[in-house]
């Protein structure tokens, strides 16, 4: 179900909120000024898409130093990290099944754009850089239309 995040005048919100809004969604944020939703979607994709970086390193290190990928899903689950992002992609991405809900570059855009409004508030943003730089080789590897989990295919290719 849809989460909204928006802005705008907080007395139309309020009038769709309780009729509209719930219809179609399971949760609705009022953030202030128009442009402040499309802030917090960018902030949370920003956050979803380090999550998955993160995901596609550790699937990474973990087949490279021959250990099982589906054992360290099920740790990963068991433990506090354990979220439905990881349920849902971990074992697509470990049979390299990238069917695209979410395409890289869109996920990458978000990324970029993320960085420069990290920039813009003079607030440096290290772990988005480096996943998009992450994202960008896998969209040079031909994978800006498959899922932003197929990060994790240039991720098994990279050298130190």
């Amino acid at each position: 179900q849809l989460i909204f995040l928006t802005g705008g005048e907080e007395p139309l919100f309020e009038e769709i909120k309780g009729t509209d809004l719930e219809a179609m969604g399971k949760a609705s944020f009022f953030f202030g000024a128009p442009g402040k939703g499309a802030r917090m979607k960018l902030v949370v994709n920003m956050v979803m898409g380090t999550m998955m970086a993160s995901l596609g390193e550790g699937l990474a290190l973990c087949g490279a130093a021959g250990m099982d990928c589906e054992q360290l899903l099920k740790v990963l689950d068991l433990g506090v990290m354990s979220n439905g992002m990881f349920r849902l992609k971990g074992p697509k991405m470990v049979q390299s099944d990238h069917a695209p809900n979410f395409p890289l570059q869109h996920a990458q855009k978000d990324m970029r754009l993320a960085g420069e409004l990290g920039a813009q508030l003079g607030l440096g943003l290290p772990v988005a850089a480096a996943t998009n730089a992450a994202m960008l080789a896998a969209r040079e590897q031909g994978l800006s239309d498959e899922d932003f989990s197929s990060v994790y295919e240039a991720q098994k290719k990279t050298k130190p």
